[in-house]
């Protein structure tokens, strides 16, 4: 059916009556104004009566509001002299309290603000007060590195395959396998796929693949890395040409954006030695395999 047709178009016509007459607008108007005038109103069972109210009458339930007891500060400051008496006694750390209550905010820190409502002593390195509207900051905590973690997989696989009850934790965290691997002069295939991997751990691959003369296979799959990063890993695989295959799919940012993809376009390009990169590459990587094929024969 179309919606567009006017409701009298829509179905067929199902009158079998005649016209009565010419259609007159002005006289319909003034048939149907007389008709409603004449018609009379339907009886009321009860009379209507103004101001009075029958049946049951709404009344709107009352929100139950919770009390909140709130504990308000007075001070009474009718003796000067006492005031002035417990100012001059308080303490550094009492005045910074003392504005946290109050609200002055842009005269204490965070951390002093929050431990003045919570009713915690001052930190040692959190007792300054200067009195003065000036923004305040607290120190940075610093977290120490974990140490090195110098587990022995092979060990621990054949103590755990002897169910060896003396084995309680099994740690492999943190483990320096990519520093590792650049003092190796054999290694042809690393993989690090679904490791969590980062940019900040991946600045060890760009090394690698700089000094190592036999890396054929890098596998980075389902990692942490940026474009920008997998960019550079390509860019240094130029160095020694020796790069085979680059796995490096399913990472967080999925869209690289148009000036790394035309990089890694630019990269593989250049690169002599790479066939296998599953990107938009296929023309490069075919004139590679090529040339690989036909230096093998």
């Amino acid at each position: 059916m179309n919606s567009l047709l006017p409701p009298s178009q829509r179905c067929r016509d199902q009158t079998t009556k005649g016209p009565t007459g010419p259609y007159n607008r002005e006289k319909l108007l003034k048939f149907l104004e007389e008709k409603a005038k004449n018609e009379k109103d339907w009886e009321e069972k009860v009379p209507y009566q103004p101001g009075v109210k029958r049946g049951k009458v709404f009344v709107p339930k009352e929100e139950e509001k919770e009390n909140v007891a709130t504990n308000e500060i007075q001070f009474d400051l009718e003796n000067e002299k006492e005031f002035e008496l417990a100012l001059s006694e308080a303490g550094e750390s009492d005045l910074i309290d003392l504005a946290g209550i109050l609200g002055m905010h842009s005269m204490i820190s965070q951390a002093q603000y929050y431990n003045a409502v919570k009713g915690k002593p001052q930190e040692e390195n959190e007792k300054t007060f200067s009195g003065e509207f000036s923004f305040m900051s607290s120190s940075v905590k610093m977290i120490p590195d974990e140490p090195p973690n110098d587990t022995d997989v092979a060990d621990c696989m054949k103590r755990l395959r002897a169910n060896d009850s003396t084995l309680k934790v099994v740690n492999v965290n943190n483990m320096k396998l990519i520093a590792a691997a650049k003092e190796s002069s054999s290694l042809e295939t690393f993989s690090l796929a679904n490791t969590a991997l980062k940019d900040a751990d991946a600045k060890g691959l760009i090394d690698l693949l700089k000094s190592s003369k036999s890396l054929k296979n890098l596998n980075v799959e389902s990692n942490y890395l940026t474009g920008e990063m997998l960019a550079s890993l390509l860019r240094a695989s130029l160095d020694q040409q020796v790069l085979i295959e680059f796995h490096a799919e399913n990472q967080r940012s999925t869209l690289l954006g148009v000036q790394v993809e035309m990089e890694l376009a630019k990269i593989i390009e250049e690169s002599e030695s790479l066939l296998r990169a599953r990107y938009r590459v296929a023309e490069a990587l075919e004139s590679n395999y090529e040339r690989g094929v036909y230096r093998w024969l």
